[in-house]
């Protein structure tokens, strides 16, 4: 039996539901592949409009600095300066000036309780007026090897600076003090509003001139905006990192890659999508960026963005590592601990607007 043709009414109707079907697809077609935050040119991107509370956020600015950069933010901001090395981890102990004596016992009893074995061989003045260096063999088998740990307490200021290294193969103890000495002396305490003029690197609550790039140098910042409490900003620098291997692929295809491990296609996958995905030149690096956006059930859940520059090993100026994120949904250092606070235009906006502002102190 055949079926009946459908009457003119009806074919109508199945007509407009078919193509209102097709344009709907179409559409959701054209909305999950278009990329509204594109590139004008190669590693140049479209600039986004900022939004009234951004634009009232960034009414006054003021220039911060960690290690040798510089960095334009919001007169609200915080700078939270997060690891430093310069050659060897820093640690700023904030109004200590005059302690120095309890801070050595300190490290020594620290040092006990990691290794009981440590022999410390001796204590001696500094280059500078009131600086200690405490000398040391961590172990029996570092001290059968000459591996001498050499530990500085230079006071500059209100503060007193820890730093220091142990000899081996490539610098004997000699050289390690003669360094040490060098840094002791160009070391000065700072208020961390203060940006320097002139070559060196921004410590916390302090600044080391220094003008030859001859050490390893990591250093890390993170940016904190009151009004908008659960975005997080963040830089880390790595003058010396390798670049060999796995270490040389850029974050761009670290990432394709991470998403086909985990199955994620692009667009259809409506629990995450890229709002940018390219080359983004900073600070004269020609880097790469991925821009992320979390997807939650009531829309917008939160943002993670990416950007990185593989450069070259010891290059003061193009560095091995930079590595620069942006992420909202923070809470207590947590990620995606809450529903992001701003639009993608807001986010995109204020992630182009820091990035742009980036670059060497000198």
């Amino acid at each position: 039996m055949t079926n009946p043709t459908p009457k003119p009414e009806l074919k109508s109707r199945l007509i407009f539901t078919g193509l209102a079907g097709f344009i709907a697809a179409v559409g959701l077609y054209l909305f999950f592949h278009h990329q509204a935050y594109s590139y004008e040119d190669t590693g140049v991107p479209t600039q986004t409009e900022m939004s009234p509370r951004l634009k009232k956020l960034f009414a006054r600015t003021k220039a911060v600095c960690f290690g040798r950069y510089v960095l334009d933010v919001p007169e609200e901001a915080h700078l939270i300066l997060g690891y430093q090395e310069m050659p060897a981890k820093i640690i700023t102990h904030e109004n200590a000036a005059g302690k120095e004596k309890e801070l050595v016992e300190a490290f020594r009893k620290e040092t006990l309780m990691k290794r009981s074995k440590a022999e410390f061989s001796a204590l001696a003045a500094g280059p500078v007026p009131n600086s200690l260096v405490q000398r040391y063999f961590a172990s029996p088998y570092l001290k059968s090897v000459g591996g001498e740990g050499i530990i500085s307490f230079v006071p500059a200021g209100n503060h007193v600076f820890e730093f220091g290294w142990g000899s081996g193969d490539e610098e004997s103890a000699e050289k390690i003090l003669s360094q040490s000495a060098d840094i002791a002396r160009n070391l000065r305490a700072r208020d961390n509003a203060e940006v320097p003029k002139g070559p060196g690197v921004c410590i916390n609550l302090g600044f080391i001139a220094e003008t030859t790039g001859k050490f390893q140098e990591i250093f890390s910042a993170g940016v904190h905006f009151p009004s908008l409490p659960d975005v997080s900003f963040s830089v880390m620098s790595n003058k010396n990192a390798s670049t060999d291997g796995p270490n040389g692929v850029g974050i761009i295809a670290r990432h394709e890659a991470a998403m086909r491990d985990q199955g994620v296609v692009f667009p259809t996958d409506t629990g995450l999508s890229r709002l940018r995905i390219g080359k983004h030149i900073v600070n004269g690096w020609n880097g790469e960026e991925v821009l992320l956006r979390h997807n939650g059930k009531d829309g917008v859940m939160i943002h993670e963005f990416m950007w990185e520059v593989i450069g070259k090993t010891g290059e003061l100026r193009h560095p091995a590592s930079v590595d620069i994120n942006l992420d909202t949904g923070v809470n207590a250092n947590t990620k995606y601990a809450t529903k992001g606070s701003l639009t993608d235009d807001e986010a995109v906006a204020l992630w182009d607007k820091l990035l742009a502002s980036l670059h060497f102190r000198d």
